[in-house]
């Protein structure tokens, strides 16, 4: 009795390792958030950041004018 529950747990274990996989597998098929703009946005705040952290009023106005400046396709 204790080799065929053995047996089974071993089926089940397997078969959820198999789905996993298959998710995984998936996952990495599905289509990714496109890298531009994300990349832009982190940019963004890492200079506002750092216009803040110098405390000028010209660096702050560059980094303002740059955010607002119109997106080129």
């Amino acid at each position: 009795m204790h080799e065929w529950f053995c047996v089974e747990q071993s089926r089940e274990r397997n078969a959820e390792i198999l789905a996993e996989a298959e998710k995984r597998r998936l996952a990495r098929l599905a289509p990714r958030k496109p890298v531009g703009p994300v990349l832009r946005a982190r940019v963004a705040r890492t200079v506002f950041g750092v216009a803040l952290a110098l405390e000028r009023e010209e660096t702050w106005r560059a980094v303002w004018e740059r955010l607002e400046a119109p997106r080129h396709p």
